[in-house]
């Protein structure tokens, strides 16, 4: 496959898993509006790690894992390295957004977008051009526009919660780094099941497990739609992104979630955008376009 042709793979990737996180953002809401965040968290892990599990057994009875079954150390270390940022940004953000609206929770953690950006080119090498800032300037104020100013909220926003989220950010934009430095390296779905049952390990030493069984059931059917739309499906086409395209670029795609999650809104909520929401999420995406199409000419 040619390098352009490549990069299109990635960057589909990266458009389905922000289609897949869209579409979470409206059950994970409902979830933690019906029970414990930290219960939500551990419903939304353990769906996950099930799911991958059986898509890595699948693989394996078609022939089709490029590892033959075998746990290897370094798919071992990847999966610790990334169940500890997993648990620790859901953890954060379950905590984060009971202390404030949806909005000003989206808007704090598209912060992962210039923090990823920068690990990457510390850690990475990935140097990051010009184009690319402006097109997240212009992503981020098409994002203000589409989301409101939440003044009401900036007044009352507690500097813990604000920390909160943007720690929760930080933790995502580490995902990304770390998949992209080894994706070349590892079975990217046996990781993602390693990764996500060792996060429901450490949940339960840090978390009282006596409630599970008085878990409301709209808890779990909202955290599980929220499960197979995020941190399984998306999270998996996430990781495979990595492979064609740099972690910056992952990102920056990832920053079209809101957008798109005004089509579910409408469709499942019956809550039609705004003008003012449509006209945001336009900006939005001339923003994300602009570093994609400058750098194709």
């Amino acid at each position: 496959m040619s390098s352009g042709g490549a990069r299109r793979v990635g960057l589909s990737w990266a458009l389905a898993s922000a289609l897949g996180s869209a579409f979470m953002a409206i059950p994970w809401k409902q979830a933690n509006a019906v029970g414990t965040p930290a219960h939500s968290v551990l419903i939304l892990l353990g769906v996950a790690a099930l799911g991958n599990t059986l898509l890595s057994v699948g693989q394996r009875l078609r022939g089709g894992s490029t590892r033959g079954g075998r746990i290897r150390g370094i798919d071992l270390g990847v999966a610790i390295g990334l169940a500890g940022f997993t648990l620790a940004g859901n953890h954060l953000a379950a905590m984060a957004v009971q202390q404030m609206s949806p909005s000003m929770m989206n808007l704090l953690l598209r912060s992962e977008l210039p923090l990823t950006a920068l690990a990457a080119w510390i850690f990475l090498g990935e140097r990051v051009e010009g184009r690319f800032w402006i097109g997240t300037a212009i992503a981020a104020a098409g994002l203000v526009l589409l989301q409101g100013t939440p003044s009401g909220d900036v007044g009352a926003l507690r500097l813990d919660a604000f920390g909160l989220a943007l720690a929760a950010a930080a933790c995502f934009g580490a995902l990304a780094v770390v998949t992209r430095a080894f994706i070349h390296r590892i079975d990217v779905v046996g990781v993602n099941a390693i990764r996500l049952w060792l996060a429901v390990g450490l949940w339960f030493v840090f978390n009282d497990a006596a409630g599970i069984g008085r878990i409301p059931v709209a808890q779990w059917r909202y955290a599980t739609l929220a499960a197979i739309a995020g941190p399984f499906l998306g999270r998996l086409m996430l990781m495979n992104s990595a492979r064609t395209i740099e972690a910056r670029l992952t990102s920056l795609i990832m920053l079209l979630s809101p957008v798109l999650t005004l089509v579910p809104a409408y469709l499942i909520l019956d809550d039609w955008p705004t003008d003012r929401q449509l006209l945001g999420g336009a900006i939005m995406l001339v923003g994300i376009a602009w570093p994609l199409s400058v750098r194709r000419r």
